[in-house]
């Protein structure tokens, strides 16, 4: 049977203290559920650095990361979106996304990445994560600290369908990329993380 531990990497940010962490803007932050909204309609989203003020705002570069996080989703450059577009990916809807830097300075041609169904594929035999869930999502939730892939579950998946996807059942979340793909986030405010390493040699 097939290990897929060293085949699929948990798209992650690089820690340092002038990384931008997104907050949404008000109009954002009320879509109560992105994954239905009509993938056709040009919504754009705002977000902006809610960790900078004045004091640190001097930290952070004029020109931001090629990929930005709203927590574990993830709002990606034009020429990146463009690439994931043409794979065809199941379940992901894009939206244009408008950043405001420390600055006020607008950042267009961004794009959020939101997978309207979540692939619950972490082998509960095997992780290592806490047994009661969490609840109050409308869904179960675990905190997982280390995951292993569930290989049973993934060879049941055509690749196509499970090349890129977000992690289900788990608290975090984390946008999932097969190796074959992981070219396209090997780029500024990322660090790809093979499944068998986080919570073992990665913590986030």
């Amino acid at each position: 049977m097939n290990s897929y531990d060293e085949e699929y990497y948990f798209i992650c940010y690089k820690s340092a203290e002038d990384r931008p962490v997104l907050a949404a803007q008000e109009n954002t932050a009320t879509l109560t559920d992105i994954s239905k909204i009509d993938s056709n309609k040009k919504i754009s989203m705002r977000f902006f650095n809610g960790t900078a003020n004045e004091t640190n705002k001097s930290l952070f570069k004029k020109t931001p990361p090629d990929i930005l996080f709203y927590g574990s989703d993830i709002v990606v450059k034009g020429n990146t979106h463009e690439e994931i577009k043409a794979l065809d990916i199941p379940n992901l809807v894009t939206h244009p996304a408008i950043y405001i830097d420390q600055n006020d300075a607008k950042h267009g041609d961004y794009w959020f990445l939101n997978f309207t169904k979540k692939f619950d594929c972490w082998d509960r035999d095997r992780s290592f994560y806490a047994p009661d869930p969490l609840t109050g999502f409308g869904d179960i939730r675990h905190e997982v600290i280390n995951y292993h892939l569930n290989s049973k579950i993934l060879e049941k998946t055509k690749i196509d369908d499970r090349r890129l996807f977000k992690m289900g059942a788990s608290t975090e979340g984390w946008i999932v990329a097969h190796k074959s793909i992981a070219n396209l986030f090997k780029i500024s405010g990322v660090e790809l993380v093979l499944i068998r390493d986080f919570g073992t040699s990665f913590f986030p």
